[in-house]
C-alpha cells in the first residue's frame, strides 16, 4: 500500500473491490481506496484497506468497477483531495468517458454527492 494517513475522528469511507486508475506511472492500478475526511488517506488492496478503515467505516464495494479521479488531470494518492468517480464503462472506452449516465457515485472532496445505485447506504 501507498504510504498512509490515519486521522482519528474524521468521517472514513472505503471503497473495495475496485478497479482504481491512480494516474501514478509506476502502479497505476489499484484496487482500493481510503478516505479519511476530505483526503486519500490510502490506496491499495481490498484486504489492506477494510483493515485500516475500521469499524465506523463506510464500505463502498465497487463491485469491480472503475474509480477514477474527478478531475481529467487528477491522481488518486495518498494526501490528495479524495474527488473521485466511479463509473460503468464498456472496456474499450477511456478511463473518463464523459458520458453523465456512466456515473454510479461520486465523491466531491470526501463527501457522496451522487450514488445512483446506493453503494455507500
Amino acid at each position: 500500500m501507498s504510504d498512509a494517513i490515519d486521522t482519528p475522528g474524521e468521517r472514513t469511507l472505503a471503497i473495495v473491490n475496485a478497479r482504481v486508475w491512480t494516474g501514478d506511472d509506476h502502479r497505476p492500478w489499484a484496487d482500493a481506496v481510503l478516505v479519511r475526511g476530505s483526503r486519500i488517506a490510502g490506496v491499495g488492496s481490498s484486504a489492506e484497506i477494510r483493515k485500516r478503515a475500521g469499524a465506523e467505516a463506510t464500505i463502498v464495494d465497487a463491485k469491480a468497477m472503475m474509480v477514477v479521479p474527478s478531475a481529467p488531470d487528477g491522481r488518486i494518492a495518498v494526501g490528495f483531495p479524495a474527488s473521485l468517480v466511479i463509473v460503468e464503462r464498456a472496456l474499450n472506452e477511456p478511463p473518463l468517458s464523459g458520458r453523465a449516465e456512466a456515473t454510479v457515485l461520486s465523491i466531491e472532496e470526501g463527501v457522496v454527492v451522487v450514488d445512483r445505485d446506493s453503494l455507500a447506504s
